[in-house]
């Protein structure tokens, strides 16, 4: 087995691809059709695109911002889900080009934090992690509108890397970056109103462009960060175009919300929380559902404890990890710059009508899964975190599967799929 695993090292990235999507792809794509369903958020989405396909209606305003009866702008919603009706028409189509997506873009996070961070980490731990860890595997394989911001959110933050100085890695020159910041940018805003958590990262990377390079560096930059959101904004114009610039009341989601003030602890805890395995919110909406997970399938159990546990180190070593000094400018870099996300968002929910859920910001997870493999670097090197990491990955599979059960008798596609073919 160590001979094979020699052998992988070796390979060339797009051998690693392929071998990594035969292990990966259809693990994540049947957990995904047998995730939710039949939930409102979800449906809505589905039917987004359902109906763009079954009328040919050019489908100009995407998800609902059910707290104020808003939608959002743009077409790219309804494209995303209905496009792939067009070469399967079946109801499982959708789910094909979003896993597609989502695993095309966690494997090139997952080659730019080996290749280019150059974290000496286990590969078979950072693949693993990479494409099973919990927040991953069910928000970005199944039909909702957050599922299908990870992909750019990827590129955004790739992006952003190489543009600041002291995290720059040289796998994409600047004007690219900007191209790709623009685009990715116009992207979220179709389908998320957490866009507005980029705006200051845009902000901080056109301050370096501007204070380290001349003028027509800067003119270069600005071009093509202007193109990538004009491509980006190829379905949003549409509607701009025919409703105007202000039609669908997003702005009455901007309401000072006092009781967030308190909330510090519990965003801090939750964007961490999207690199370690968080177990409760996946098991129920409750302590009812929950316990009743465990008692139908009491064959996890011994898995579900292991992961908690795991879950809740990972958190506390995440923490620690942080203060820890580092001779690395990259790695104090990230640990300035998650840390300036958790207050930029800490202080966005002020102005937002709903409280800190975590899906609400999920567009920061490739900044904290970035930040995590740092901090995971200081402990792989132990013997016994080792084999505790193998028995943690063996029970993060069983987990999965314990839930993809669950979720496909109660909660999937196919309690009715009759009903969505007819």
């Amino acid at each position: 087995m160590r001979n094979y695993y020699s052998a992988f090292l070796k390979w060339k990235w797009y051998q690693k691809l392929i071998l990594l999507f035969l292990l990966f792809f259809p693990f994540r794509f049947l957990y995904g059709i047998t995730s939710e369903f039949w939930f409102e958020d979800e449906l809505q989405i589905y039917l987004i695109g359902l109906k763009f396909y079954a009328s040919g209606e050019w489908p100009f305003f995407g998800p609902d911002i059910v707290y104020t009866s808003s939608q959002i702008p743009g077409a790219l919603q309804g494209l995303l889900v209905g496009l792939p009706f067009y070469i399967f028409p079946i109801p499982e189509a959708p789910y094909i080009l979003l896993n597609i997506l989502s695993f095309l873009s966690l494997f090139l996070l997952g080659y730019y934090i080996k290749k280019y961070h150059c974290i000496n980490i286990p590969e078979w731990f950072l693949w693993s992690w990479i494409f099973i860890a919990p927040w991953i595997m069910n928000l970005s394989t199944h039909i909702i509108n957050p599922s299908y911001v990870l992909p750019a959110a990827i590129l955004f933050f790739i992006s952003f890397f190489e543009i600041i100085p002291t995290t720059q890695k040289k796998m994409i020159k600047k004007p690219l970056s900007f191209f790709l910041l623009g685009f990715s940018t116009l992207w979220i805003f179709q389908l998320h109103m957490s866009v507005v958590l980029l705006f200051p990262f845009i902000a901080m990377a056109f301050y370096f462009i501007i204070k380290n390079e001349k003028r027509k560096k800067i003119s270069s930059v600005i071009f093509f960060f202007l193109v990538g959101c004009l491509i980006g904004a190829l379905t949003l114009i549409p509607t701009f175009m025919e409703y105007g610039l202000f039609y669908g009341n997003s702005s009455s989601n901007i309401v000072f919300n006092k009781n967030n003030l308190k909330e510090i602890f519990t965003v801090f805890i939750r964007i961490l929380s999207f690199a370690s395995f968080e177990v409760s919110r996946f098991l129920g909406s409750n302590t009812t559902e929950r316990l009743h997970f465990a008692t139908t399938y009491y064959w996890s159990i011994p898995f579900i404890i292991i992961v908690s546990l795991v879950g809740i180190a990972q958190i506390c070593w995440m923490i620690i990890a942080g203060f820890k000094k580092s001779k690395n400018i990259c790695w104090k870099t990230i640990k300035i710059v998650l840390l300036i996300s958790i207050i930029l968002t800490y202080f966005s929910f002020f102005f937002s009508v709903k409280g800190p859920s975590s899906h609400t910001y999920y567009l920061l997870l490739p900044l904290v899964m970035i930040y995590s493999f740092y901090c995971w670097e200081h402990i792989m090197k132990i013997k016994w975190i080792k084999k505790i990491a193998v028995i943690f990955l063996f029970s993060s599979t069983i987990f999965h599967v314990a839930v993809g059960i669950n979720n496909f008798k109660k909660k999937s596609l196919y309690i009715n799929r009759e009903k969505v073919v007819n």
